[in-house]
């Protein structure tokens, strides 16, 4: 994005206003009253009751009935799940290949990909939202909201030469993906003005009292405290990281895993009042659910991923197993056999 598209984008934002501009008219839509959010979600609940009690299918009837018949199933579950596990594994390796210029590059066209499938899956299972109660109820508040809100010379617009669906396409292409937000958070003339403003020298918007903030303005307040956590953060990666969404995408998820673990093994130590349990090198917990499970595996060094991955396919080529049969157990009486025998000669 360049210079004068930012300050644009920014100007727009910071006055609550998007103008639709028309051959002959131009409207503008402005952010609504507190007093108008309530009334529109009021409608939204409304809507949704008549139509559930005209026995209009929810989101949930209509999962069922897609399942019923086929247009979607737990094999299309499981490869959003997995999309999306692909994409964020993918974006911890783009992160740790920062330094290869080559590799990162192609694990970036792997990124694209895996987010281009999982967009054609999601389009898949949501393409009769619209028919749907919460659908339905969605449309009508939507409409509601932006018909009270588009303004022409400063009083509300009667929709006499523009059509209502036309100026509601116009505002949701007026809502900025987050690519294009998280430029603007970290970059001028925006970063310049929120640095400002906590100085508490300008207001960053221009909205009058008891007005809500626009979509846009709430993004862009979320990415800028975002960006301010990140520069203060013990761990702060560096400028090239920050400014490329994948590799910081990548270093957000490896944080994550790490306070996780963190959480876990103070959870953990909390638990085992033993002193001897805790120091002890293997220590076997019961899982009570397969995600319980999946935070107990979380505790694991990656070599003891390994030696537990290395034990269960012995186990699974033999059917069973003694202890002295693998590989790692073997491995370290080794060890206390070589340093018995270095402390025997030392003597």
């Amino acid at each position: 994005m360049k210079q004068h598209e930012r300050e644009f984008f920014i100007s727009c934002i910071r006055s609550g206003k998007f103008p639709i501009k028309t051959d002959n008219i131009k409207l503008y839509i402005i952010p609504p009253t507190f007093d108008q959010v309530m009334e529109s979600c009021e409608i939204y609940n409304e809507v949704y009751e008549k139509a559930f009690s005209e026995e209009m299918m929810c989101e949930d009837d209509m999962d069922n009935w897609m399942r019923e018949h086929g247009i979607w199933s737990e094999e299309d579950d499981a490869k959003v799940k997995g999309l999306r596990e692909d994409i964020d594994r993918l974006k911890t390796e783009i992160y740790n290949a920062r330094y290869d210029d080559k590799l990162r590059e192609t694990i970036r066209l792997y990124i694209r990909a895996g987010e281009r499938q999982l967009v054609e899956q999601l389009h898949l299972k949501n393409q009769y939202y619209n028919n749907t109660c919460e659908g339905v109820a969605t449309t009508e508040k939507t409409s509601w909201l932006i018909k009270s809100t588009t303004m022409y010379n400063n009083e509300q617009y009667d929709f006499g030469d523009i059509s209502l669906p036309y100026v509601i396409s116009q505002w949701q292409e007026s809502v900025l993906n987050e690519k294009s937000i998280r430029e603007l958070a970290r970059s001028e003339p925006w970063r310049s003005i929120w640095i400002i403003h906590h100085k508490g020298q300008i207001n960053l918007f221009q909205n009058p009292e008891n007005y809500d903030y626009t979509i846009n303005q709430k993004n862009l307040i979320v990415w800028s405290q975002m960006y301010d956590n990140i520069h203060e953060s013990l761990d702060c990666p560096s400028k090239d990281v920050i400014e490329d969404d994948d590799m910081l995408d990548g270093w957000f998820i490896i944080q994550a895993k790490k306070r996780e673990k963190t959480t876990v093994e103070n959870e953990f130590d909390k638990s085992v009042k033993s002193d001897k349990i805790k120091k002890s090198g293997e220590v076997f917990v019961m899982a009570k659910s397969g995600k319980h499970a999946n935070t107990i595996d979380s505790m694991n060094s990656a070599g003891a991923k390994a030696d537990k991955a290395q034990r269960m396919a012995v186990i699974k080529q033999q059917g069973s197993a003694t202890q002295d049969q693998f590989a790692d157990v073997r491995r370290e009486v080794g060890n206390q056999r070589a340093s018995m025998y270095k402390n025997k000669f030392r003597r």
